[in-house]
């Protein structure tokens, strides 16, 4: 219809629809055109009607990039692009990526099943009049993976770096493992994690001890097992327990494992898991067991990253169990020194098995008396106590015949580690406990005769048997104490009658302490005859301190009895300790008439109970103060306020000496040590052995004199403990090398100040041993310094703050022949900093493997683009390789995968090494040099002279150069010991047919004289300093042609 509302006439219809023809046909043309230009750009495109979505038309990138054929293509619905979950949101998609006309990344579906990553762009527009979506899409799959790959490393690094950090803060194995499993989640992205025991009983079940992320259920309804008979066994933690290698499920629906339970994990949102073994040696103890919420497209690195956060964790478990044992030991010392202090008789031998098993966590524990038997008999004993799981358990008679007990009639303990049952199948106390081990200790009179033993049994093979043996000899003391008591009471038991007979010392005396009674073990124990003492007075008689007695008097008087522990004299006026029993006798009408007094002699308890006090508390080799008393005293001297010094002393090479002469004779030094220390120190010192040689002095100093006293004392321990040792066998000497920490100018603690004694004793060793050093706050910093630096690095790589220069290697003519690839790291907040700190640093933790990685894939980078540029294609380039990169097992296929990957051509790639390599494993070294030669890689030995090189694996080794280290060239025009050394390496590669390459030619000078003296290749400032990529290019044009 025209504007007002006539048919327009018959010609203008027709123009109009020829317009709309030609624009049809226009539009047509421009897309195919489009199409067809993306294809050259390997660009899926394709256009789609916006009603039905359905394919209109699409160029062969997209039938290429998505694996349909050309008449699958024209009935496709586009929603069958989309994987099915997100089918029904296409359309709404579509709409929102034309609106923003910006780059929209999708996850499709190729034909296949498989997914691939696109970014599209999408535009609105006509086909035959028909409203259409115009899409054009990027695969980027290969990218996105790169990405994906980058992040989860750099997860993996923060993540072993915050374990790192758990693991210096962790005071209990449990905090720490649920620390580390909240540390998976949080940092490195895992969806739920746990760790678990492998147990050594018969299922060989694996129990969950820490988990995050939820999922209570899932875990509950876990049985699973490390054996491989087991169902519950053959899955990724059994495997991993059993091999000690972790097992990575990439994709669980996809995979092997794919049975009921990886479904089930795939519903529950898992796609893909990863168990890491915790080991100690070779033996799995547990597992860290991940659960991603993705596929994993994990590589090598993440893998060896993930690999040491397992290494990591199960030295931390060690050694908080470690510190664990060693407090549980502590506690056992004292619970022994409190369960042998009191009691007599039966009840005193139950308490003392229930307390051996308890204290040792045996399942048997017993106490038995030797019994007497005729000459040549067999010997048989009779338990006094005898526990079993818990349970007191009759006493009877048993034969000694064919048991472990039997060799303590011979030897003083006696130890079965494991396979005690198989080893005695007739001892019947073994098999009632069931038990794999067994520890006895033979109890012995004070003439060295056997009167009994006590021994304790296990159901686990026994890993230490030191601490049982020492735990042992303490029960023992006591409880040979009690069996000589018990024989002594038997003996007066029979020889006496009444009053006696019994076997403690019995007194009556009446009110005014004048003796009425005096029994015959009275006599024997101070030494009186009864007629002697008869109404004289026990003040006078045995008494040391009067008011003791006054005191037990009164309070006898006012409450008809008193118990207590008395310091008695005998006839000679020896000292006599004495458990004392009163009771407050009266006559008939109730009134006090005397006292009854029991004595019984407890100076064997006394001895023993000081004995156990010595071994907790006392080093057993040397009698010094041990480590957990010198600790108590360090803190109340702190508590104190006091002022002093700590001395840390370590002897230098003792374990050679200990090894070499043998330990009984390492012993002896350890004792002249100790003499030798405790002549130097003053009365109010404390001299200590922590362990192994190490000792410490603890010296108090008035205020303001401490580091004086401190001066002063190391300099008389260096002198009197580096005067020789007369041995019973040797004569030798030691030196000691002295850490001084001061105390009482600043709030410290213990450990801190144990701390800074031994970095200062550290730096006395680095020092040239046999020399004091005192702590110096520079040491602390120097060590958080190194920390800080450490920590940098390793998010270094992952957040690309390195980079190479390369300096131009020159031939005689000066020509460009190649150029060394140098590394440098600017640091965001340091600046750049020096190759000689990070380097070291880098080695020394490990970070020297995928940094040189980096380095060398860089490197190839720029070769391979060099091969096709005709100006740049003869030059070689040098890379650096690390001893510990060298050395690494899968060195040859690294360099071979890269060289692969860049496409550079091995010919032109030089691996410059250091003279150390020549005297660490040659052949190795060799086999790995002539592997990569095979395949065209060059080598040259770099800094040639400064190390120890054999020429008898010189000349064995595939080299191509040796450059001459700047250090001899820098002064050979004024040093002629420098410029003959020089001369010597260029003859020695010229008879090796090496060619010879110095290094550092700043002159015109020192190019002259070293061409004059037959040196080819060149390196320096003269020629050029280190350059990035494109200023090195820029200096290429400009060089001198080949």
């Amino acid at each position: 219809m025209s504007a007002q509302g006539h048919p327009p006439p018959p010609h203008e219809d027709a123009q109009s629809l020829h317009l709309a023809g030609q624009q049809a046909r226009a539009q047509a043309h421009a897309l195919l055109l489009q199409m067809q230009q993306a294809a050259r750009f390997g660009q899926p495109m394709w256009v789609c009607a916006q009603d039905s979505l359905g394919l209109l038309a699409a160029n062969q990138a997209m039938a290429h990039c998505y694996g349909y054929g050309e008449q699958e293509l024209r009935s496709l619905d586009m929603r069958l692009l989309w994987p099915p979950a997100q089918r029904a949101g296409v359309e709404a998609a579509m709409q929102r990526a034309a609106r923003t006309g910006a780059l929209t990344p999708w996850r499709h579906v190729r034909k296949d099943g498989t997914h691939i990553d696109v970014e599209a762009v999408v535009g609105a527009s006509l086909l035959d009049g028909r409203p259409v979506w115009q899409v054009l899409a990027s695969d980027v799959t290969e990218r996105r993976r790169v990405e994906d790959e980058l992040a989860r490393l750099h997860r993996a690094w923060r993540l072993r770096s915050a374990c790192s950090e758990l693991l210096v803060r962790a005071t209990s194995e449990e905090e720490l493992l649920q620390a580390v499993c909240r540390l998976t989640l949080e940092v490195g992205g895992y969806s739920l994690a746990w760790v678990g025991m492998a147990r050594s009983d018969a299922r060989k079940s694996i129990d969950i001890v820490a988990s995050a992320g939820g999922h209570e259920q899932h875990l509950a309804q876990l049985r699973l097992s490390w054996s491989p008979a087991d169902p519950q066994g053959r899955g990724p933690a059994g495997k991993a327990v059993r091999s000690g290698q972790p097992v990575f499920v990439r994709d669980l629906a996809a995979s092997r494992h794919s049975d009921p339970w990886s479904r089930a994990m795939v519903r529950e949102g898992f796609h893909a898991v990863v168990c890491l073994p915790l080991k100690r040696g070779d033996r799995s103890f547990g597992l860290l067991y991940l659960y991603a919420p993705e596929v994993l497209r994990i590589g090598q690195e993440e893998m060896q990253l993930l690999e040491s956060l397992a290494a990591d964790l199960a030295f931390g478990i060690h050694s908080l169990r470690a510190r664990a044992e060693q407090l549980r030991l502590q506690a056992i010392l004292l619970k022994v020194a409190a369960a042998v202090s009191d009691g007599t008789g039966t009840q005193f031998f139950e308490r003392l098995a229930h307390n051996m098993a308890g204290a040792l966590g045996a399942q048997l524990a017993c106490v038995a008396r030797l019994l007497p038997g005729a000459a040549g008999a067999p010997r048989r004993i009779r338990t006094l106590s005898h526990v079993c799981h818990g349970e007191v358990q009759p006493n009877g008679e048993y034969p000694l015949e064919g048991t472990p007990s039997a060799q303590l009639l011979v030897h003083r303990q006696f130890v079965v580690a494991d396979h005690a049952a198989a080893l005695y199948p007739h001892a019947p106390l073994l098999a009632r406990a069931g038990a794999r081990s067994y520890v006895g200790q033979q109890l012995a009179d004070h003439e060295g005769t056997p009167i009994g033993l006590l021994f304790v049994m296990f159901d686990q093979p026994l890993e230490s048997t030191q601490f049982v043996v020492h735990t042992l000899q303490i029960f023992g003391a006591r409880a040979t104490a009690e069996l000589e008591r018990q024989a002594a009471d038997a003996h007066i038991r029979r020889q006496a009658s009444l009053l006696d007979k019994a076997r403690d010392a019995i007194i009556v005396r009446d009110l005014q302490q004048r003796v009425t009674y005096w029994n015959r073990a009275a006599e024997r124990l101070y030494g009186w005859h009864g007629e002697e003492v008869l109404g004289r007075t026990v003040t006078d008689l045995i008494y040391r301190d009067p008011s003791a007695f006054d005191r037990a008097m009164e309070h006898v008087l006012q409450q008809g009895e008193w118990s207590g522990e008395l310091l008695h004299r005998n006839r000679a006026g020896d000292p006599l300790e004495v458990e004392s029993r009163w009771t407050l006798v009266r006559d008939e009408r109730g009134a006090p008439e005397a006292v009854l007094t029991m004595n019984t002699d407890i100076r064997q308890r006394k001895a023993s109970e000081r004995e156990i006090q010595r071994l907790a508390f006392f080093d057993a080799l040397t009698g010094l103060p041990n480590r957990l008393q010198l600790m108590e005293r360090i803190g109340d001297e702190l508590g104190a306020g006091g002022h002093g010094a700590l001395l840390m002393i370590d002897l230098d090479n003792f374990k050679t000496l200990n090894d070499t002469l043998g330990h009984d004779q390492g012993d002896q030094l350890l004792q002249r040590v100790a003499g030798r220390l405790g002549a130097c120190a003053a009365a109010t010192d404390t001299v200590a052995r922590i362990g192994g040689d190490e000792f410490v002095v603890l010296a108090r100093a008035d205020e303001g004199f401490a580091a004086e006293r401190a001066r002063q004392l190391g300099e008389q321990v260096l002198a009197r403990l580096s005067v020789p040792y007369a041995l019973d066998a040797y004569r030798v000497r030691s030196t000691p090398s002295i850490g001084v920490a001061l105390y009482g100018a600043a709030p410290t603690s213990v450990g801190e100040l144990l701390k800074q004694a031994e970095m200062a004793m550290y730096e006395a060793k680095r020092a040239g041993r046999s020399t004091l050093r005192f702590f110096d706050p520079q040491m602390q910093r120097a060590v958080d310094e190194r920390a800080q630096l450490e920590a940098g690095l390793r998010d270094a790589l992952a957040h690309r703050e390195f980079l190479l220069v390369y300096q131009p290697v020159m031939g005689p003519g000066e020509e460009v022949r190649g150029v060394e690839a140098l590394v440098r790291w600017a640091h965001p907040q340091r600046g750049m900093v020096s190759p000689a700190q990070f380097i070291p640093l880098a080695e020394e933790t490990g970070l020297i493997l995928p940094l040189g990685r980096w380095v060398l894939h860089t490197a190839c980078s720029l070769l391979a683009q060099w091969q096709h540029q005709s100006a740049r294609a003869h030059l070689t380039v040098a890379v650096n390789v690390s001893s510990r990169q060298f050395r690494d097992a899968g060195f040859v296929d690294e360099v071979l995968r890269v060289l692969a990957e860049t496409g550079a051509p091995a010919a032109r790639l030089k691996l410059e090494l250091t003279e150390s390599l020549l005297v660490e494993d040659v052949p190795a070294t060799i086999a790995t040099m002539e592997a990569l030669c095979a395949h065209g890689v060059g080598f040259a030995l770099d800094d040639f002279g400064t190390g120890y090189s054999s020429l008898a694996y010189l000349k064995r080794m595939p080299l191509a150069q040796l450059k001459i280290d700047q250090s001899f060239v820098r002064d050979l025009l004024s040093d002629p010991s420098d410029a003959a050394i020089v001369r010597t390496i260029i003859a020695l590669a010229a008879s090796l047919d090496l060619e010879a390459v110095a290094e550092g030619v700043e002159t015109a000078e020192q190019r002259e004289w070293l061409a004059a003296a037959g040196c080819s290749g060149y390196q320096g400032y003269h020629f050029s300093r280190p350059l990035p990529r494109d200023r090195l290019e820029r200096w290429l044009d400009g060089a001198p042609p080949v």
